[in-house]
């Protein structure tokens, strides 16, 4: 579906107050390189927040804050009956994150109640914007805290005692910020829910696109390895003799890479790699590391965890070592709604832009939210496949060319009065 020949052209958001908006928030937090650290439920977070309730006030919404600090701000629409269309993302940063990661999802959102606002354009369903709260999981465990808490994966005694890095708990930072809502999860449902993101991946830059339709988001599997040897000294045990963790786990590591690399579409890393001594003349006598598996499709998941369980078995017994391996996560894989999805890609065609169905390999808040509301998700590039890190960056045209593909699905969901 395009614009017909001679018809007016399609609605587009404001790119510049778009961008503008970007840069007003990454002052927040501003670390070196052009990045952010702005952790969920510290001091530059509420400043975050101020600013955007301000923002939010300006275009006329009412904001509610529930029990996990999340923020949904509501456009009337003329149904009241009806259900608000939303959608948003998260403010909160890696420690040394960049400009784009969530914030985009927040400010794309903003951005279509304020393009609506200018064009006097009236909704039937009510608008909803959205800043979950702790996407990241970094100050607290787990993460996608509150979207997870809104969907009914986290109770309250759960969410209320989340121990942050400095020994305190959820509950008593976020009472101390002024962001503890009294809101309970069911206070504000959504008729559906849409999340623009940068891709955090080189998929859509590579392929020449503007436009992600993300049609499912990969599963998670966690496995905790310990690789157990004997510590010996490097000087006086013959090779023939050693029992090393450190050699037995340099093969795993190098078994998994090529496990992930045969199955199409996986994602195999190793990462908290600890050694147990970092002597340097010391045969390593223990090594502890997480497996992290992706794939989009949950048979061949498992199928991946189980043969990165076995090589890692196999390779200990290889080295002279043992190995037990225990699963920690397993977060299955998301199929987000089918017309969800083709309200994206069809107003990624409405407007002419170059769009391409695709998988997220990372997971989003809408993991959360699709499992009981009907939900998709837009990508636009980011520059070089490059995120969680300062150097990240989304362009001007590619935000505010998702933001408008954001502006039409909402529309279609919602309807216009």
């Amino acid at each position: 579906m395009t614009a017909a020949e001679g018809s007016p052209a399609p609605l587009r958001v404001n790119g510049g107050r778009l961008w503008k908006r970007h840069m007003d928030i990454a002052r927040i937090g501003a670390i070196a390189g052009d990045g952010c650290c702005r952790l969920a439920m510290t001091p530059e977070d509420a400043e975050a927040r101020r600013l955007l309730a301000e923002w939010g006030r300006a275009a006329n919404m009412e904001m509610r804050v529930d029990r996990a600090g999340n923020m949904i701000f509501l456009r009337p629409g003329a149904d009241p009956a009806r259900l608000p269309v939303a959608s948003g993302s998260h403010l909160d940063t890696q420690p040394h994150g960049g400009r784009f990661d969530g914030i985009s999802g927040v400010l794309a959102a903003l951005e279509v109640v304020e393009t609506l606002n200018d064009a006097g354009i009236e909704t039937v369903a009510p608008l909803a914007v959205v800043n979950w709260t702790n996407e990241e999981g970094v100050r607290f465990a787990p993460g996608l805290t509150g979207s997870g808490w809104y969907a009914g994966f986290l109770d309250d005694g759960a969410l209320d005692n989340a121990p942050t890095l400095e020994g305190s708990c959820f509950a008593e930072e976020a009472e101390r910020l002024g962001w503890r809502g009294a809101d309970g999860p069911a206070a504000v449902r959504f008729d559906s829910f849409f999340e623009l993101h940068i891709e955090q991946g080189p998929i859509l830059e590579q392929a020449g696109r503007r436009i992600g339709v993300v049609e499912s988001i990969q599963g998670l599997v966690w496995l905790d390895v310990e690789v157990r040897g004997r510590d010996g000294h490097a000087g006086t045990t013959p090779m023939d003799s050693r029992s090393d963790a450190l050699l037995a786990s340099a093969r795993m590591l190098v078994a998994l890479s090529e496990i992930g690399r045969a199955q199409p579409d996986a994602r195999v890393s190793v990462g908290q790699f600890l050694p147990g001594t970092d002597g340097p003349s010391t045969i390593m006598g223990d090594v502890r590391f997480v497996i992290d598996v992706r794939h989009p499709d949950p048979a061949t998941l498992s199928l991946l965890a189980r043969r990165c369980s076995e090589a890692c078995v196999v390779e200990a017994r290889t080295a002279g070592c043992e190995a037990t391996v225990e699963q920690r996560v397993e977060i299955s894989p998301t199929r987000l709604d089918a017309n969800c999805v083709s309200a994206v890609e069809n107003a990624a065609a409405l407007l002419g832009e170059s769009a391409m169905r695709m998988a997220s390999g990372a997971l989003h808040d809408t993991c959360n939210i699709a499992e009981g509301t009907p939900a998709a998700m837009i990508f636009v590039p980011c520059r070089d496949g490059i995120s969680h890190n300062v150097a990240e960056y989304a362009s001007p045209e590619d935000l505010a060319a998702g933001a408008s593909v954001l502006l039409h699905a909402m529309l279609a969901r919602a309807g216009t009065a």
